[in-house]
């Protein structure tokens, strides 16, 4: 008998190239004329999104302000109460967030607050939201969160130094749209950084003990996407294709995500990202292919022999489960070759006196992610896992 499974799938999408010109015209239909836009800083002041903005202008949409978020550091719960702050007197009845994750979480945090009452941090963890917030259009300039098709918005604690998100009821956008036109400027980092984040969210989403029939279909497609799309937008940042395929794979990573977990990689990225700086995408992707091996070494390998066979279109190759899992994890380094993506965290200056000290805080804060890993996973596989990435 098959098991009983739940999933869900929210999302209003339009995609292709010049999809965010359709924006005005989306909310003159459904009469929404006070718009607040908040918009990353460094983004804003590059060509292509002055010119979205002047064609915005053109068009008739006027937004009563235009909010510069900072691009340095992961939102906090204070940032979003001080943002939240410049929003109240003007009212706006629809909020656009444009830019990547932080952006968009920042953007869905904004839209709650200003129809719920108290601060930001009052509503961290699952279905703490009471209220519809003001709707949210989300446009995202990277590949990477998938936080247009997820029900949370991650931010940081500072006092306890975890970040722990807004999840649950309420906590999405009303409409995304995914131009790529609008990804053609990432910086090479930017795009490996993102481009890594979303290979996490879709590999684990699919190995994951909760993996479901949703978190596989589209989470299979997501890594066939992802491996076909990021090199070729490394080589050629203006390839629309490659680009369309960056941000449809990071779409559908997000859709498995949500629907399944994360694992190992996931879990332990966070204590390093909030206690030593590292991006999340960097600090996850650096990870994900010693899960694998880790996973392949313990006779894990049906899933990634799938895979395998999905990035050769579906054919076998020949070979049992064995050969076709390792060859994954041999294509899954070769694209981190091309990519020239980090392999280590020495970039950030993380060596082996720190691995004690993150592997007590995975285990404190980020254990359930370790055990919906495949395989067991625990204490000693941590230190083993950042031993392998620290010097």
């Amino acid at each position: 008998m098959l098991p009983i499974e739940h999933f869900s799938i929210s999302t209003n999408t339009y995609f292709g190239i010049n999809a965010s010109l359709k924006v005005p015209d989306y909310l003159t239909e459904l009469g929404f004329e006070r718009p607040g836009v908040i918009i990353d800083e460094t983004i804003a002041t590059l060509p292509p999104f002055n010119l979205l903005l002047e064609r915005w202008l053109e068009q008739g949409l006027r937004p009563l302000k235009v909010f510069h978020s900072r691009s340095k550091m992961e939102p906090d719960y204070d940032y979003l109460d001080e943002v939240t702050d410049n929003f109240r007197l003007i009212e706006p009845d629809i909020l656009l967030g444009i830019g990547g994750g932080s952006v968009l979480d920042l953007a869905k945090g904004v839209g709650i607050l200003l129809r719920n009452p108290g601060r930001g941090i009052e509503y961290r963890g699952m279905d703490k939201v009471t209220r519809p917030g003001v709707p949210v259009v989300l446009i995202p300039t990277t590949a990477g969160t998938g936080s247009e098709v997820t029900k949370t918005a991650s931010f940081i604690d500072k006092a306890s130094k975890t970040k722990l998100g807004i999840n649950g009821k309420y906590v999405d956008c009303l409409v995304t749209f995914l131009d790529p036109s609008l990804v053609t400027s990432c910086p090479p980092s930017v795009t490996i950084c993102s481009g890594l984040d979303a290979l996490v969210h879709a590999i684990e989403a699919v190995t994951t003990k909760t993996a479901n029939v949703i978190s596989i279909l589209f989470g299979f497609e997501a890594v066939r996407l992802l491996f076909e799309g990021l090199p070729v937008a490394i080589e050629q940042p203006v390839n629309s294709e490659a680009r369309a395929h960056t941000l449809l794979g990071s779409h559908y990573a997000g859709i498995a995500m949500w629907n399944a977990q994360g694992g190992p990689a996931s879990g332990i990225s966070y204590p390093v990202g909030v206690h030593f700086g590292v991006p999340h995408g960097f600090a996850g992707g650096i990870l994900l292919p010693h899960v694998v091996a880790f996973n392949l070494a313990r006779g894990y390998t049906s899933v990634y022999a799938r895979l395998y066979e999905r990035l050769n279109d579906g054919h076998s190759g020949g070979g049992n489960d064995i050969a076709k899992a390792t060859s994954f994890h041999d294509s899954l380094f070769e694209l981190y070759r091309r990519l020239n993506a980090p392999r280590t965290l020495t970039r950030w200056n993380i060596g082996r006196d720190a691995v004690q000290a993150l592997t007590d805080l995975t285990m404190a804060q980020r254990k359930e992610s370790l055990d919906f890993n495949p395989v067991p996973f625990g204490k000693e596989d941590v230190i083993e896992l950042l031993e392998a990435v620290t010097v």
